[in-house]
């Protein structure tokens, strides 16, 4: 806003006003926002600071430094790489801390349930139907190719990045795309158990087992989203922090 004597507002509220606008336009990681913001704040200072310096007063050096920086569209699709590898790397680290945990449930849901004789791969145990043993194939091939995708994606966002190609949210994607259908299967196949032999399981390992599954499946929604929104530079609806 501008008066007859030039912008209006405290300097603070100028460089305050074009951080908020640029923050609404950076989707990606609450962290990599913060340390992106925080650059920015800090060059911005130093930018007003020098045109103050130069004679200029605070409001008007204020103004001068935000237009230096240019629109906060632009310098929010400046960011966008250094976002999408934060992303796809916070994905593909969740999705590696939480396949040994989720497995670990189903392989004791099993155990408890008689499906399985002993902790051993899920293809190995006697008690799955034969006509499930297709699902369960596709199943370890997909766990197979989120593995893949999973470390390929760690790899490209950290030491090995300068000599990989790099599609972090392409490979991230894959990544916890893979676990659809491994959640998928074993939660069919507890379901078709229970309904076969109501009294079978044991409720606590079995329930603990799907409920870790179910919501993994909502974060693979969530985290699919957010790759496709960080990857086309969109911008939500309503703004959210992605902790």
């Amino acid at each position: 806003m501008t008066g007859p004597g030039g912008p209006l507002g405290l300097p603070e509220d100028v460089i305050g006003t074009y951080l908020a606008e640029t923050s609404v336009r950076l989707i990606g990681p609450a962290r990599a926002r913060r340390d992106i913001l925080d650059e920015l704040a800090a060059g911005l200072a130093d930018a007003a600071d020098a045109h103050a310096d130069a004679g200029m007063d605070p409001v008007h050096a204020a103004h001068a430094a935000v237009t230096e920086f240019g629109n906060p569209d632009q310098v929010a699709d400046g960011f966008r790489g250094e976002l999408a590898a934060a992303q796809a790397r916070r994905t593909a680290l969740t999705v590696l801390t939480a396949g040994p945990l989720i497995g670990a449930l189903w392989v004791g849901a099993a155990l408890a349930g008689g499906i399985a004789a002993r902790p051993t791969a899920p293809w190995h145990w006697a008690g799955i139907p034969t006509g499930a043993r297709p699902a369960v194939h596709l199943a370890v091939v997909a766990l197979a190719i989120a593995i893949a995708g999973t470390l390929f994606t760690l790899a490209t966002t950290g030491r090995l990045a300068r000599w990989l190609p790099a599609r972090p949210l392409a490979t991230a994607t894959i990544a916890v795309g893979g676990t659809v259908p491994i959640d998928i299967t074993l939660v069919t196949l507890l379901a078709a158990q229970a309904a076969g032999a109501p009294g079978r399981f044991a409720a606590l390992p079995a329930a603990a087992a799907a409920a870790a599954s179910l919501t993994r499946l909502a974060f693979t929604v969530r985290a699919a989203r957010t790759c496709l929104l960080v990857r086309g530079g969109g911008r939500p609806t309503r703004h959210r922090p992605d902790g």
